[in-house]
């Protein structure tokens, strides 16, 4: 529905949308990205206008309330974890370039429009993705320095039903998402498809040796099990 007009308020125009409805009385309805206003077809445009002006106040109190539950309901849904650690997401809407920085124990996205929760969630699944191409292939490295055969090739996988896989030619794709877990987790995932590159099935041999990589791989692998669907929660 296209704005009326903007209501002038200390913390910026507010878009209000005008909702013609056979009623006795003026409605005024405050949500988190506009203000309604709803009134009987006969009522003039400056009467409309003219509560606006007498209600101010009381708009922009709520409409203050509005904007704080929306950012904890963004506080919320963006509660990420980075290698098991809870990391809070700070948004500056300034910036010319949308761009993710961990500092000071957080990640500040900068150049996201308040309440564009796609650009959000699209700029931190991107940070995410890049600190995983750097994170994963040095644990690659470390836990198959001793095996007789290397892998070919390390990639990131955005599989949303297994967290790895290895091919036959040697290449292991690991999920992104796995950054969010602890360390422990992700080294689990590791083994397991770096066993895949000596035993190409689910064999006693190929438990053997990603217990040979990981001993703990059954708490590791429980711990997938029960809580590994919260790291689906950015994308």
């Amino acid at each position: 529905m296209p704005a009326w007009l903007e209501l002038p308020l200390p913390d910026g125009p507010v878009p209000v949308v005008l909702t013609r409805r056979r009623r006795q009385t003026i409605g005024l309805r405050v949500g988190s990205e506009r203000v309604e206003v709803i009134a009987h077809p006969q009522v003039p445009l400056s009467e409309l206008e003219a509560v606006l002006r007498r209600r101010s106040d009381w708009i922009a109190e709520h409409w203050r309330i509005q904007q704080q539950r929306k950012r904890e309901r963004l506080a919320e849904t963006y509660s990420l974890c980075l290698l098991g650690e809870p990391v809070p997401v700070r948004r500056r809407a300034e910036g010319r370039r949308v761009r993710v920085v961990h500092t000071d124990g957080a990640l500040e996205v900068q150049g996201v429009a308040e309440g564009d929760e796609a650009a959000l969630r699209t700029a931190l699944a991107a940070w995410m993705k890049r600190e995983a191409q750097l994170d994963f292939p040095r644990r690659v490295a470390r836990l198959g320095a001793g095996l007789l055969r290397s892998p070919s090739a390390c990639h990131l996988s955005a599989a949303r039903t297994r967290w790895g896989s290895c091919t036959a030619q040697g290449v292991i794709r690991l999920n992104w998402r796995l950054l969010q877990a602890p360390p422990a987790i992700i080294d689990y995932v590791v083994a397991h498809e770096l066993a895949h590159l000596m035993h190409m099935n689910h064999s006693a041999a190929f438990w053997a040796q990603v217990a040979a990589l990981y001993p703990d791989w059954r708490v590791a692998r429980q711990w997938l099990k029960t809580e590994g669907h919260r790291l689906f929660a950015l994308g």
